[in-house]
């Protein structure tokens, strides 16, 4: 496998990205070539790696690797709220996965012989009381067996269905102790539990199981849907309002309105506690022309807007004219605004501009050829502001050599920021990461 960036940045794009199968051949250990990614990720901080599962766009494949790592790692020296997190992203992605790939994972704890509490605790409570454990059970008997005796033990496995099977010589202390305090329907439990070690009838499955975690996973992954004909004001509130501004006039309502639409897009968003330079194009091109006008600019500035509050620590630099909301002007001279940028400095730089680069062509990209030679190392991603996702930006890229981002509705500020901050100093992207992704799992949870 190629060498993967081992950044927060690098970690939760791999996530993104990274589609290959979580494979447990019979009779082998699991297959993952990225097993050592995994698992430097969750050595160096456990808690933002399993939150990542929460992440917007991480793909099944990365979750079905958080699940297995998490619950096949020890838990000796994390502090109980640590530990508390780890539980409840547990929880979180055995409710959205695939329940036959929550299956593989455990037959995969199982050839590792990781049988920690929290291991066969996470397996006995997602068995025990999955909704359709019935059908399950006459689906994947065996599996489930395997399950259940690796995380009880074989021995007091079979002691349960045979008792069970015989309730006048049950021991009821011990199916307390060993099964049934995992149940929160014990006396389903005791019906099923002995059909899984053929103490009683099978009957056939319909395989309705499968479909138990939709309904998590469409609440978990539910997003906002996107206008399938963009408009100038169908791109999120905050550039609407903008827009209007620009073409009305300035009115105490619309400020307002501004103020309340950034404040509410803020607060779910995360918090930069670095110093980040902004270096916000506002000359002639960003105006455009017809149905666009204003568009571009419209959407660059609100996302300031939202940077000045997610970001305390906010220096910015505008090209060709400057202002709360700038009326664009004049030329775009990127190279000179990052170079002011740079003398601050900050703990990254985000050019957000339309692309256009209307005065020395080239000069941005050989100012950042020329960076490193002059010892700066500070990083600098460029951020595409677009119409709608297709724009061709064909002739809009004026430094290739730099980190390409790109966004054009207000939905994409998330993904938009997140990406910026994990680009930064690593202490401070992980504490802005990690409050981040606590309060969606906060918000994942009470939904």
């Amino acid at each position: 496998m190629d060498a993967i960036n081992q950044t927060v940045g690098g970690i939760l794009q791999h996530l993104r990205s990274h589609n290959e199968p979580f494979v447990l051949h019979k009779g082998k250990q699991p297959q993952w070539n990225d097993e050592a990614l995994h698992s430097s990720a969750y050595q160096n901080n456990a808690e933002l790696y399993a939150l990542m599962g929460v992440a917007k766009g991480v793909l099944p494949q990365g979750r079905d690797r958080i699940l297995f790592q998490v619950l096949r790692t020890s838990r000796i020296g994390m502090t109980p709220e640590i530990r508390h997190t780890l539980d409840r992203i547990t929880n979180l992605l055995l409710s959205v996965l695939h329940p036959d790939k929550v299956l593989t994972v455990f037959l995969a704890l199982r050839r590792v012989r990781a049988n920690h509490k929290h291991t066969a605790k996470a397996i006995l409570n997602y068995i025990l009381n999955h909704p359709d454990l019935e059908d399950m059970a006459n689906c994947r008997r065996r599996t489930l067996e395997d399950c259940l005796s690796h995380a009880m033990g074989k021995n007091v496995a079979r002691a349960c269905a045979k008792m069970l099977s015989n309730p006048a010589v049950a021991d009821q202390q011990y199916l307390r102790r060993h099964l049934l305090r995992f149940a929160r329907d014990p006396e389903k439990v005791k019906t099923i539990f002995p059909v899984l070690y053929k103490q009683g009838t099978r009957q056939t499955g319909s395989g309705q199981y499968k479909l138990a975690h939709t309904q998590f996973l469409e609440k978990f992954d539910r997003q906002e849907e996107r206008p399938k004909t963009i408009t100038p004001t169908n791109r999120g509130d905050i550039s609407a309002t903008l827009i209007h501004l620009y073409r009305g006039g300035i009115s105490a309502e619309l400020q307002q309105a501004l103020e309340r639409y950034v404040e509410d897009a803020a607060k779910k968003l995360p918090r930069f506690h670095g110093k980040l330079a902004l270096v916000l194009d506002a000359s002639a091109s960003t105006k455009g022309y017809g149905d666009r006008e204003y568009c571009g600019i419209s959407q660059s500035v609100a996302f300031q807007l939202v940077l000045e509050k997610c970001c305390p620590n906010l220096q910015i630099f505008a090209v060709g004219n400057s202002g709360q909301i700038p009326i664009p002007k004049g030329n775009t001279d990127i190279a000179l605004a990052l170079l002011d940028a740079l003398e601050t400095q900050p703990d990254l730089v985000a050019i957000v501009s339309d692309g256009y680069e209307n005065i020395y062509p080239g000069d941005l990209a050989r100012l950042v050829a020329t960076l490193p030679q002059l010892g700066i190392h500070t990083p600098v991603v460029f951020c595409h502001s677009k119409f709608t996702g297709s724009d061709d930006l064909t002739l809009r890229r004026p430094a290739t050599n730099l980190p390409q981002l790109e966004f054009w509705h207000q939905d994409d500020f998330e993904d938009l920021l997140i990406s910026i901050l994990s680009m930064t100093n690593q202490n401070q992207s992980e504490i802005g990461l990690r409050e981040f992704l606590l309060k969606k799992l906060d918000l994942v949870i009470s939904h």
